[in-house]
């Protein structure tokens, strides 16, 4: 049986971190149906015959301009989130925002955020970040996380 990292679940949703403890977020383009202008990670959905990691590879790909290998990528956690099945992958990377290549039609900015930055937005009900105080433990897991690796 497949690790639950490796199911095909309905979306993915990507952590890019660099060696600062700053989460990389992607300002969605504003002819997003769903949240237009709003920072939120690298997500998308897998496609038919698609494992959760190679989507997140391939919308890492898409996205952001950069390859990923499947040894690059680490699971974070698997769950429901809202109604969907979502698998949170994370990433290292060092590269400045202006290094990424982005999809304009999916992003219009990407930019690096401390991980108290999105939490005090999400806190604040800051309307600019997708995610709301319901989602709030997937970052605080993400700062035990961070917190543990940098210190």
């Amino acid at each position: 049986m497949k690790a639950n990292h490796e199911l095909s679940s309905h979306e993915i949703s990507v952590f890019v971190l660099n060696d600062r403890g700053e989460v990389l977020l992607q300002r969605r383009s504003a002819n997003k149906k769903y949240y237009p202008n709003t920072w939120a990670l690298c997500t998308g959905h897998v496609e038919k015959g698609e494992s959760s990691r190679e989507a997140a590879v391939r919308e890492i790909k898409e996205e952001l301009g950069i390859s990923v290998c499947f040894s690059e990528l680490y699971s974070f956690y698997d769950g429901k989130f809202d109604s969907s099945d979502v698998c949170f992958f994370y990433i290292k990377s060092n590269l400045a925002d202006v290094d990424f290549v982005i999809q304009k039609e999916e992003v219009s900015e990407v930019k690096w955020f401390s991980i108290d930055k999105i939490l005090d937005m999400i806190k604040s009900h800051d309307e600019g970040i997708v995610y709301r105080e319901n989602k709030l433990y997937l970052f605080i897991a993400l700062k035990e996380f961070l917190d543990g690796v940098i210190s």
